[in-house]
Order: C-alpha cells, then structure tokens, then sequence
C-alpha cells in the first residue's frame, strides 16, 4: 500500500486529475449517457402517444357530441304528439293528407335540416296506405322493412345501421315510433308500423375528424368497413387494411371500440393512426440534441478542468518558489491575483506572514486604541440614558403638579386632559414593547380623543367598535392612533360644522380589519393617489402626512408584504383608511428584526 501511495505521490498534479476525470467521470457518464438516452426514447415515444391519445379523445368527443345531437332529435320527433298523430290517420282525400303533412310534419323536418348539420336526411316509414310518399315522408315498402326487423329482432327501439343503398353508403340512426302506442290508449290498438330514420351526413362527420392533426381516425363497423374518417371522399367507404395500404408510414397507435362513447354504435370501433416518419423525426431529432448536449457539456468540462488544474499548479508552483526563498530569510510578497479559493488563502496567508514586525505592531497598537474608544462610546451611552431618565420625570411631575392645581380650582375638565395627556406622553416615551394588544391601543385612542373633545368640544363626536374576538390580538404598537390624530388634524380641524370620527376593528376572514373614517373634507382621487403613493414610498412630496408614512412603515417591517393599506373616500364624505392584517402570526422573529 505504501508503494502504491509513494507511485501516487510521484505523479505530477496535472496527470492525477486528468486521469482521475477519464476514468472516474468521463467513461462512467458516457455508459451511462447511453442508457439515458433510451430512457429518453420510451419517455418521448410514451409521452407522445399520451399526447395523440388526448388530442384524439377531444376529436372522438366532439364527434360523440355531434351524434348525441341527432339522437336528442330524434327522440324529440318521437314523442312529438303531431307526427304520431299524422301517421295513424286515415285520410279520406289527397287535400286532407296534404294539409296534416304541411302543418305537423314539413315544420319539424325543415327546422331540424337547418340547425343540424351532421344530419342528411330525415325520413318517416309508415305502412299507412292513405299516405302519399313526400319529403320527409314514405310509405313502408319490404325494401324498407328490413330497416324495422332488425330492431324488432333484437329487441331494440334505437340502433344504428349501415350499409349501401343505391350503391350510395349510409350510416342511419333508426327509432321505431311506438311511444303512444304503448302509453296512449288511442293508439295502442293501431296496427301501423312506422319507424324513425335519420340519415348521417358523413362528409360533415369527416370533417369533425379532419380536426386531429397528428395522424388519422377511422371509424369502422364490425365488418371492418370504414365510414368515417378523414381520408374518405364523398360517398366512399373502405376496408380499414386497404385504406392504411394507401396512406403511407402509418402506424396504429391504439384502436377502442365506439360503443364506450356511443352505445348505439355496437361492435363499431375507431382507430387511431399517425405517421411512422414524424415519430421516428422527433425521436432522432431529441437523440441529436442530447448528444449534441452530452458533447458540448463534456468538451466545456474538460476546458474548464484544464483551467482549474492549470490555475492550481501555477499557482503551487509560484508558492513552494517562495518559500524555498523564506528558508533564506528572503521575506518577498507573492504578487499576483492570488483568488479567493484555498490556494489564493495560503498565498495572502504567506504574504501577511512575509510582513515586517513594525506592521503587525501597528496593527495590535490601533487595535487596542480602537477598543478604548467603544469602550468611551460605551460609557457615554449610559450616561445619555441616564439623562433621558431625568427629564420625562421633570415634565411628568410638572403636569401633575398642573393637574392638582386644576382640581383644586374645580377645574376638572382641565385636569382630566391634562391626566390624558400624561398617559400619552408616558406611553409614547417609555416604549417598551413594540407589541400592544388592540385593547391597550384602543384604550389609547380614547385617551386621546377625549383630549381632542376638550379642545373642539361638542363639534367632535367619534364611535370606537371594536370586536371582542380581536381585542387579545396584538399588533405593532402606534398602529391606529397616528391614523385617528391624522383625521382629527386633516378632517376636523378644517370642518366648520359638527365633526365625526369612526374607528371600527373587526375580524374579515384571516385578516383583521381596521377602518379609520372622519367626515372632512376628503380629497380629490388623484390627490388620494399621490398620497398613497407618499405613504407607500413611491414618491416624496407630502411633508405633512408622516404619521401615516410611518405607520405603514412599521407594518412593512412586521407583515413584509402580509398586510394591505389603502386610502379611499370615506361613507361619511371624507377620508377612510382601510387596513388589514393578518389575524395569527408569530411575531417574535419580527420584533426581534424591528429591534436589529
């Protein structure tokens, strides 16, 4: 093993590495590469055929939709009283047959032939022999009697046929009409058979088909006879093996049977079928990208490996120079761009150690300076508190002694807004916590409305709701007082007549919501603008509205952008201000930010 290391170690850097990257990275990747490639061909080909699954689904979709349409019509004719009517008469005369065709019968064919398009032909069967054959109408001829047998055979009152008829290919959807005579006792003694028959229009059916992009769609009867699709012409039909013999490359992606869309349909089955060269093209197109990829990424690897092993060994080279020198006492710097890796710290390493005595003894002596000042700076911070201590003292004591003077004299009013005052200065001054439940700031905005009523008097009226549910929440403190004295200042001052404030907290769905509204003079819309924007920080032309500005600044720094504050025309004709934050949070990570 020691053999083996000192080989190792004999062996210059730059091979090691080359040699480690072939045998260990390169080689294993390109084995590898290989087998992803497959992986890559079943996932393309396999995401492919979902695609033309999906993509055809929709196409037989609205194929079905176009089909259960002619079926809705035909059960509407079915249980149309009129047309029952009509084909159990017996006429007396050519006129009378005439006038129940043109009036019961002729309206519904014609409406029918203009709103569905998927429909060709609509014609009635009925060996009624005081009928005449007319348009949408025929007398039931054994030609035609095979179309009833076949659903009187099985059972049936609607099925589908197919066939040719005149050498013409159809497809039709058959209904015997034997609704009334089953449920109406006028005709359940009728001897006269009548069956519904509603030619498809195949060329517009086709046309449905045409739709699919990505390959092809056949629809074909349990003789493997194909009547629709794409491919078909006018009045052609087709062997499903003849019609992909002459359509080229084609490849049966997956066939189902029409029945599970359409029940009517029995044994009929579509096929879907797509070109062999677009899936073959998109594979090899994917497979030469991935190379051409795998390629690209190995030749840069290997570029920038080089690099990498070039910088280092240069550099170990230039290192290992100068220390051989330090050996001499010959202390140079290594003056080159020595990085910020592990090699470019080893290089900065030995220049600071290359330095003189007095450099490292200057740079201990500014250091010890320098703490002797924080030390200073310290020291002279506690002193400043301490003075800041005093005068709030000074100016509390002042405002009682003037509170008790008032009391003394019965000035009571006077006292009570001097007492106000106090509790403000005091809150305001001893901060404490930033966080206040909305009780304890409520209980503030009281405070200082009550100051406001003893200077405006009975011009000042305010309501303060607060829900019961949010009065334990805390909030960031100062959050609605600045918001009140900004309508006091802003709404009532200007006001001549009497003025309101309404201050209303309450739960919104996640959110607490608090609305602020006085009935001032407002603002006009572009004014409200640009002082939302002043409060928001976008522009810096509303000396006057700071209160607010830093309002939804210590918002900001609580909820980054979990809260929403907006500046509207109020209800009572002045300004609103709508806030909303959220209802829980855990905010001792925000304080703690706040603080720092």
């Amino acid at each position: 093993m020691r053999k083996v290391i000192k080989i190792i170690n004999d062996i210059p850097l730059f091979k090691k590495i080359f040699s480690i990257f072939f045998i260990f990275v390169f080689i294993p990747l390109l084995i590898l590469s290989s087998q992803f490639i497959s992986q890559i061909d079943f996932y393309i080909n396999d995401k492919l055929h979902s695609q033309l699954e999906n993509a055809s689904n929709m196409t037989i979709s609205n194929f079905k939709k176009a089909i259960e349409l002619a079926i809705n019509l035909a059960y509407t004719i079915y249980s149309d009283p009129r047309v029952i009517e009509t084909v159990n008469t017996r006429y007396m005369s050519v006129e009378e047959f005439y006038d129940a065709y043109e009036k019961n019968i002729k309206p519904i064919l014609q409406n029918a032939r203009i709103l569905y398009p998927q429909i060709s032909q609509i014609t009635i069967y009925c060996d009624n022999p005081t009928i005449l054959n007319a348009d949408g109408l025929a007398f039931l001829t054994d030609e035609y009697k095979k179309f009833l047998q076949k659903g009187e055979k099985e059972g049936k009152n609607l099925y589908v046929l197919s066939g040719l008829e005149n050498e013409k290919p159809y497809v039709s959807i058959v209904l015997n009409l034997n609704f009334y005579e089953q449920y109406v006792p006028k005709y359940q003694q009728s001897t006269i058979k009548k069956f519904l028959r509603i030619d498809l229009n195949r060329v517009y059916l086709n046309s449905i088909l045409s739709t699919f992009k990505d390959g092809h769609i056949f629809i074909a009867d349990e003789k493997d006879t194909v009547y629709f699709s794409d491919l078909l012409y006018y009045n052609q039909v087709g062997r499903l093996s003849d019609l992909l013999k002459e359509e080229k490359n084609q490849t049966i992606v997956f066939e189902k049977l029409l029945s599970t869309e359409l029940p009517y349909f029995e044994n009929w089955r579509y096929i879907v079928t797509t070109n062999n060269n677009g899936i073959s093209k998109r594979l090899l197109e994917h497979q030469r990208n991935y190379l051409a990829i795998v390629v690209l990424c190995f030749v840069l690897a290997f570029f920038a490996l080089f690099l990498i092993i070039n910088s280092v060994v240069s550099r170990l080279s230039l290192l290992a120079r100068h220390i051989k020198k330090a050996r001499k006492q010959q202390f140079e710097s290594i003056n080159i761009e020595a990085g910020k890796d592990e090699i470019g710290q080893v290089i900065e390493e030995f220049n600071i150690m290359a330095q003189k005595i007095k450099e490292l003894l200057e740079k201990e002596i500014k250091y010890e300076l320098r703490q002797k000042e924080l030390a200073l700076e310290k020291k002279q911070a506690e002193i400043n508190a301490l003075q800041s201590q005093i005068n709030p003292h000074f100016l509390f004591n002042t405002l009682e002694t003037i509170r008790m003077r008032s009391m003394l004299k019965k000035e009571f009013e006077t006292a009570n807004a001097i007492k106000l005052l106090a509790k403000l200065l005091k809150r305001s001054i001893r901060w404490e916590n930033d966080l206040i439940t909305i009780e304890e700031e409520v209980s503030a905005i009281y405070d200082y409305l009550e100051i406001q009523k003893y200077r405006f008097g009975e011009k000042l009226k305010f309501e303060v709701e607060v829900e019961e549910d949010v009065k334990s929440t805390k909030i960031p403190k100062m959050t609605i007082q600045p918001l009140v004295e900004n309508a006091c200042v802003h709404g009532i001052e200007n006001s001549k007549g009497e003025g309101r404030i309404l201050v209303k907290v309450f739960k919104e769905g996640d959110m607490i919501a608090i609305h602020v509204e006085d009935n001032g003079k407002g603002l006009e819309d572009d004014k409200i603008t640009e002082l939302l924007r002043f409060v928001k920080g976008l522009s810096s032309d509303k000396a006057s509205s700071v209160g607010l500005k830093n309002v939804f600044r210590r918002l900001e720094l609580f909820y980054d952008k979990d809260f929403s504050f907006d500046i509207l025309r109020g209800e009572l004709g002045g300004l609103k201000v709508v806030i909303k934050i959220p209802n829980k949070r855990d905010f001792e990570d925000a304080v703690q930010s706040v603080d720092s």
